[in-house]
């Protein structure tokens, strides 16, 4: 909240923010988070009782420190969401014609930012896409060569500058947005894809598997564009760096070996030779959550 203070001030002179730097006192500091972090605050979850008391607690405190309401005469900024808690529709496993079955949640976790009631997706061939990277700047394709219409793409997280720890090739070991898994999702949506996986690695990822198995099951928020997030693929998931080796396995395939190659110039997607079929439900409910904003207004200087 000071930090908004001090942004305010920043287009001042630089005396001006070191003047608001030492207001920031450690004490103040440490109230605000624990209490925010209280149980009292029952998570902050969006819609729930927690953000309300989280949203009025922000608002008295800018309220406290003189700022005035950010949205017209408000302090509050509506937010419709949709809550999407997606489970198996049957016996929770994506199960592969060669005889693999992968337990939806522990192998593999997958959900659908669709705004439907169910989906099924039958049949699908998986292809290794390497990195799923479009990156014309670094001379960088995955998807040349290949049809991947209707299919479902297995990619890896990060990019190749860490895998190689080349300084010349992207960004190095310094994560481009190339290697964000939220990058991965919306190319795989511009590619036409049904569904998309992303291999879990601890390291290039940077935390470990139960962090993706705890922050991608239960009750998902979203923004919900106009046609219901349809341009979404229709599943996207991870899935376990042991459970990929699994499956390229099944396809006759060494993962470690293919891993390797994705991340050097030259690489082309590939069919693994197996598909897969998945039947998910989803419970839907929609809401109204809160942004909070305040303004400090700038004051007019001298005209020359």
């Amino acid at each position: 909240m000071l930090l908004l203070l001090t942004a305010g001030i920043t287009a001042q002179n630089e005396s001006s923010v070191d003047a608001a730097a030492a207001l920031i006192e450690l004490d103040d500091y440490t109230t605000h988070l624990k209490t925010l972090a209280s149980d009292d605050f029952e998570g902050r979850s969006p819609s729930s009782p927690g953000e309300e008391k989280t949203v009025n607690y922000l608002r008295d405190q800018f309220a406290a420190l003189g700022l005035q309401p950010g949205n017209g005469e408000s302090y509050f900024q509506d937010v419709p969401l949709v809550e999407i808690t997606t489970t198996p529709a049957e016996a929770g496993s994506a199960r592969h014609r060669a005889g693999l079955s992968i337990p939806l949640g522990q192998g593999f976790v997958g959900l659908t930012r669709r705004v439907v009631d169910s989906l099924q997706i039958r049949n699908s061939e998986m292809v290794f896409a390497g990195y799923g990277i479009v990156a014309p700047e670094y001379g960088w394709d995955d998807y040349a060569g290949i049809d991947v219409s209707g299919k479902t793409v297995i990619v890896l997280v990060n990019d190749p500058g860490f895998a190689t720890r080349d300084s010349t090739l992207f960004t190095g070991r310094s994560m481009t947005y190339y290697g964000r898994w939220t990058y991965k999702y919306e190319e795989a949506a511009r590619q036409g894809l049904p569904g998309v996986l992303i291999v879990h690695d601890n390291l290039p990822a940077g935390y470990p598997w139960f962090v993706v198995q705890s922050g991608w099951s239960g009750p998902q928020f979203y923004m919900e564009a106009a046609d219901r997030n349809m341009s979404r693929c229709a599943m996207e998931g991870w899935i376990s760096a042991p459970a990929a080796q699994d499956l390229f396995s099944v396809a006759g395939l060494d993962y470690r070996k293919e891993a390797s190659a994705a991340a050097r110039r030259g690489f082309r997607a590939h069919s693994l030779g197996v598909t897969y079929d998945m039947k998910l439900k989803n419970r839907i409910r929609r809401s109204v959550s809160r942004n909070v904003l305040a303004l400090l207004p700038g004051e007019s200087g001298p005209t020359r």
